[in-house]
């Protein structure tokens, strides 16, 4: 991902504590935090979380038509900088594509702990050594190999004032997680993205061009009525002409439950990771397999 994201971005670029109060109250009688970034930061407590269910589309509009449809479920671990884990678990489909891009996008699993991944299955699976069933690679909480991943990320506190500093219309968003939600909707850029957002900026890898910065990123966030966001929805297109010709459209559909959920997540054993250089890998499969599936 890192890998194509850096090559787009030369032309056009492809995470909460409730403060204690003096005299307990019923649960009825407190009040509900004042606007959505109070929320979030109530919900940064050490070994909580909150469940993820995200689905993705990239949808190239060349010659082929070609769609890459791809889920992550599981859970996201905070600390009191953000999400600070994740343990997800990614599937992707292919449409018509034949059984050697199948493979590549073969289902995975990925541990993030302390700045490092650890990936089961994936293109990498059949590339590890015997015995070893993980392959570790560095991360910036953006799961390798899926590049249509929220960009929009309602996690981070920064970026959700910022994106919500945009809005420019409401709506009833019906009931989520057991809560009835409101609809903020709204366009930021991606060069506004990138000052506010770690996550942009960790999958972008460098600035956006003055081409690319402009490019407009469409959003919606379904915030219940205790502030939370329940459901963060957003969209982008952007141009591989120059390296395939196609421009590609990227949906992604996240839904957040259980918020405050216990978690500990923790890497795996050692005896069973392997490093990327101590992978059997080939020309072909070092190929960035997204531009593969567009080229193809």
């Amino acid at each position: 991902m890192r890998r194509m994201i850096a090559t787009l971005t030369g032309a056009a670029a492809a995470a909460l504590i409730v403060p204690a109060l003096v005299t307990a109250a019923p649960a009825s009688a407190q009040s509900a935090p004042a606007d959505p970034v109070s929320a979030l930061k109530g919900q940064l407590k050490a070994h909580h979380g909150v469940k993820l269910a995200e689905s993705s589309k990239l949808i190239g509009d060349g010659k082929n038509q070609r769609a890459i449809f791809s889920r992550r479920n599981g859970v996201l671990e905070f600390g009191k900088p953000g999400v600070v884990a994740s343990d997800l678990t990614s599937t992707f489909s292919l449409p018509g594509a034949e059984k050697e891009l199948k493979d590549l996008f073969a289902p995975s699993r990925t541990i993030t702990v302390k700045d490092t991944s650890y990936t089961s299955g994936g293109f990498y699976g059949d590339a590890l050594p015997e015995g070893r069933k993980w392959v570790r690679t560095p991360s910036d909480l953006t799961t390798a190999g899926n590049p249509g991943q929220q960009m929009v990320n309602p996690l981070e506190p920064g970026t959700l004032k910022a994106v919500l500093a945009h809005t420019t219309a409401k709506r009833p968003g019906g009931t989520w997680d057991g809560v009835k939600t409101v609809v903020h909707s709204g366009t930021i850029t991606l060069g506004e993205l990138y000052k506010v957002s770690p996550t942009v900026r960790a999958a972008l890898g460098a600035k956006p061009s003055a081409k690319s910065a402009p490019l407009p990123v469409n959003w919606q966030f379904y915030i219940g009525s205790d502030q939370l966001v329940r459901r963060a929805v957003s969209s982008y297109t952007q141009s591989l002409r120059g390296l395939v010709s196609v421009d590609i459209t990227y949906l992604n559909d996240s839904r957040y439950t259980s918020w405050g959920v216990k978690s500990a997540i923790k890497a795996p054993p050692a005896s069973q990771v392997a490093d990327i250089k101590d992978l059997d890998l080939d020309q072909e499969q070092t190929e960035d397999p997204y531009i593969r599936v567009f080229k193809d």
